[in-house]
């Protein structure tokens, strides 16, 4: 397979993943009667067997994509996780630190442009990290966190290793993956300002990530990277909008 093929299969299997994800999520009604017959099953109150429900689809759709990618691109498991150097430390620090930098100044510039901008409200707005606000405080770094890790197999091992495999330079490849990645964050908000937030979150992410893989020649730095990254920033967000306040209220991603 070469690399327009391969990435048109990229496209088309994120594509599904994330239409599929989005299926039960699209109508508030629908949400409801899912919550209620998933209750009626479980014993669970309908939000909180709601947001398992769409944790767990997630997850599997997106191991599925990982699985088929993984596959056509002819890349083992070991392959897309890869053996970290021995510098991989000293890089996922320097990597927290340049994120973090590029976070606070995209959200800076948001606040510039928008003082009365309300950023940790939009987050806990954007409907899977509700959802996930319906169950016990520990999940709130659990189900990130394993969001965090499958999207990074995907995007960082099975599309950016996978379009090296098929004959992409790394230039291309991180480009890609890190433009699909950002793509498939935004189709999941609904306002502007979430779609900003989680659209530079992702860039920033997507980018450094790709450079981690470069840098250290395995996946898991990067996985860490944004496993810590979505579950902090989800708790700072609950927590940053929870808390009453008189001023507009500022969240340094």
């Amino acid at each position: 397979m070469n690399v327009p093929e391969y990435a048109c299969l990229c496209i088309v299997t994120i594509a599904g993943w994330l239409a599929l994800y989005r299926l039960p999520f699209g109508d508030p009604a629908r949400r409801r009667r899912v919550g209620l017959w998933l209750a009626d099953r479980t014993a669970l109150r309908p939000e909180v067997a709601f947001a398992l429900f769409g944790t767990v689809l997630y997850l599997l759709l997106g191991a599925s994509a990982l699985a088929l990618l993984g596959a056509f691109a002819g890349l083992s498991a070991g392959q897309i996780v890869g053996r970290p150097s021995v510098g991989a430390i000293p890089a996922l620090l320097l990597a927290v630190c340049g994120t973090s930098s590029l976070n606070i100044l995209c959200i800076s510039l948001l606040y510039r442009a928008d003082p009365r901008a309300d950023v940790p409200g939009e987050i806990t707005r954007v409907q899977w990290i509700a959802s996930i606000l319906y169950l016990p405080r520990h999940f709130r770094w659990v189900i990130p966190a394993a969001a965090a890790m499958v999207e990074e197999l995907v995007f960082r091992g099975a599309v950016l290793l996978g379009l090296g495999a098929a004959g992409s330079g790394f230039v291309f490849a991180a480009a890609f993956s890190t433009v699909l990645f950002a793509i498939g964050q935004v189709v999941l908000v609904s306002t502007r300002v979430q779609a900003y937030v989680l659209g530079t979150s992702s860039l920033a992410l997507g980018t450094v990530g790709s450079l981690l893989v470069a840098a250290t020649g395995s996946v898991l730095p990067a996985l860490a990277l944004h496993m810590s990254f979505a579950g902090f920033y989800t708790n700072l967000s609950a927590s940053s909008s929870a808390r009453p306040s008189t001023a507009p209220r500022r969240l340094s991603l």
